[in-house]
């Protein structure tokens, strides 16, 4: 198993990921990807974007609640929403900064742990970093990539 610092960097990693794929994808922000599977258009990155970014706090309120900490204030003023490619590069780094403020602390004794009950919060803090890993990644290919 991953140590919680490797984890951490799996993370960044992402996160940079996705920092790319968002400047990327500044000339056509608001327009659709491809087709989803459904038939209908896919997210542009804009909307994109506005999911996964917010999630970072979703994944990061999990990590604290299945460790015990108080979880990470939210930056963000209400709804998300990134008129420019930048205003989600200045979303991605407060988001980042205040899930970062509380997920520091995760030590690798607490990685198996869970906040208990069902769905996401049965998921132990290892596997919430995983997806969070996972969820970056896969939002950050839609952003580039025509969906199939």
């Amino acid at each position: 198993m991953p140590t919680a610092d490797e984890l951490r960097a799996s993370v960044d990693a992402a996160r940079t990921v996705l920092r790319t794929a968002i400047t990327a994808s500044a000339g056509n922000w608001d327009t659709p990807k491809g087709t989803a599977d459904d038939g209908e258009a896919g997210w542009s990155p804009r909307q994109a974007a506005e999911h996964v970014i917010p999630s970072e706090l979703m994944f990061a309120g999990g990590i604290c609640a299945a460790c015990g900490y108080d979880g990470p204030e939210n930056p963000l003023d209400g709804e998300p929403s990134f008129a420019t490619a930048d205003d989600a590069l200045a979303a991605l780094d407060a988001v980042a900064a205040a899930a970062d403020s509380k997920v520091k602390y995760v030590q690798d004794e607490e990685l198996g742990k869970s906040a208990g009950g069902e769905g996401m919060a049965a998921v132990p803090v290892a596997g919430l970093m995983v997806m969070d890993v996972w969820h970056l990644a896969d939002h950050a290919a839609q952003m580039i990539t025509p969906m199939a």
